[in-house]
């Protein structure tokens, strides 16, 4: 829970912690989509050839909001930070896997998938994990536009859940 000054206890907004295979579905759309944009860049460049990868990550930077993502260690725990501004909480999925955390979203998720502007609109970041970590000890939380999860080590999982 987190305290205001006003003396009114309000919910954390936590991100959704959902499946991996959920997470790697929204991994294929972005694709699917990233390669329509770069194959119109191509085209509208008069089908010149030997300029894919950079039509590619035009298209990425185009379509990709830039996910720029922050491990520490915290004793027990690893603590990841990602900023997020104009991403809902709902907005935001969070994968565990034992090494690895993947971070995506896609702004209006929450409220269903149409009416949302393609530019920018998606995020999606895998990172390597220094440890091994608890794929069921996660606290996944959006606070001021920055997603902050706190994940319990594997050698730490003998003591008390995190809270």
């Amino acid at each position: 829970m987190k305290t205001r000054s006003s003396g009114v206890r309000r919910a954390t907004p936590h991100a959704r912690v959902v499946s991996c295979e959920l997470v790697h579905s929204r991994l294929d759309e972005i694709r699917d989509a990233v390669a329509r944009r770069a194959y119109e860049i191509y085209e509208r460049r008069g089908r010149a050839d030997g300029h894919h990868e950079g039509d590619w990550r035009q298209a990425e930077a185009e379509l990709l909001f830039p996910l720029a993502v922050t491990v520490s260690d915290a004793g027990p725990c690893l603590v990841i930070e990602a900023a997020v501004p104009g991403f809902d909480p709902c907005d935001v999925e969070v994968c565990v896997e034992p090494r690895r955390v993947t971070i995506a979203g896609r702004r209006g998720l929450g409220d269903g998938e149409g009416g949302v502007a393609e530019g920018r609109s998606r995020m999606h970041r895998s990172v390597e994990l220094p440890e091994e970590v608890e794929r069921c000890d996660v606290i996944a939380t959006v606070v001021d536009g920055v997603v902050e999860l706190t994940l319990r080590k594997v050698a730490a999982s003998e003591g008390t859940p995190l809270d």
